[in-house]
């Protein structure tokens, strides 16, 4: 009798660790389907916007289609109290959505509830490279205010200067000027006619990042003017709110030379102080 209750208690004990077994590979199976599906790791603030996160702040998440700039998945983080961990991925997408490959990820604050709008003290980062979904352990940084999306997500939503009827290219900073760069400054694309002494069209960039593309042209120009060229062509950053007054801090570059509409790839570099 008593070895029969042994074997009894012994089939008892050996289902039970089975059942533990088969419950821990099958939470294992799914937190490494997780992974794989999902881009996961820190969200971390700036030094110099720390104090801009109160504990009421949301954070979103979006995950957005590298080639056609559609979001395609959104996370919520609520409360957000940075450093904090984040997993954003499939199971934030759509039903009809199957997430594959590479996306690129934005992250920012919403203090007002409207997070299509910016406020005061919201924050946001990088808008990222594409990110393979399964990476793990990614550092997300909130550097700079929120004052308005990534110049690429507003440009695929509004309809583009033609090439030809504008000026394109690649505008970075020099290199031995680049650390006067802040997260907070804004870039202002100028086409200036000498004819008339004025500018003719100029555009503002919030938060650039460089290097960048740029392009300038009719959706650009102040009032009805035509644009016909060629152009002086000047950028320069803002720090204070005050384009044409120079502040410390503030580049510039000026083309050597008068630049016709239809120019593309131009390499424009911000190569000194903006001095008035």
């Amino acid at each position: 009798m008593k070895g029969r209750n042994v074997l009894i208690y012994s089939s008892i004990i050996i289902g039970i660790v089975l059942l533990i077994g088969y419950a821990l590979w099958q939470e294992i199976a799914r937190n490494e389907s997780h992974i794989q599906t999902s881009i996961s790791g820190t969200i971390k603030t700036a030094p110099n916007v720390t104090g801009g996160v109160v504990k009421t702040d949301n954070a979103y998440l979006i995950l957005f289609d590298p080639e056609t700039l559609t979001p395609v998945a959104q996370h919520m983080i609520n409360p957000f109290l940075p450093p904090i961990t984040f997993s954003i991925g499939q199971s934030d997408a759509g039903p009809q959505v199957s997430l594959q490959g590479s996306y690129r990820l934005l992250i920012f604050t919403d203090r007002d509830g409207d997070p299509n709008l910016p406020s005061p003290g919201e924050l946001i980062g990088a808008f990222t490279p594409p990110l393979s979904l399964g990476t793990e352990s990614f550092s997300y940084v909130l550097d700079r205010p929120f004052n308005s999306f990534p110049q690429e997500l507003l440009k695929s939503s509004q309809p583009a200067d033609k090439p030809e009827d504008s000026i394109q290219g690649i505008v970075r900073v020099s290199s031995d000027l680049l650390k006067q760069v802040s997260p907070t400054d804004k870039l202002i694309i100028m086409l200036f006619d000498p004819s008339q002494g004025r500018p003719v069209a100029f555009k503002f960039v919030e938060s650039p990042s460089f290097p960048m593309e740029f392009q300038i042209g009719p959706l650009d120009a102040m009032g009805t003017t035509d644009l016909v060229g060629p152009y002086s062509l000047r950028i320069l950053t803002d720090k204070d709110g005050q384009p044409f007054q120079a502040a410390e801090g503030e580049l510039i570059g000026r083309s050597k030379d008068l630049v016709p509409l239809g120019t593309s790839n131009l390499d424009f570099v911000l190569d000194g102080p903006y001095v008035r």
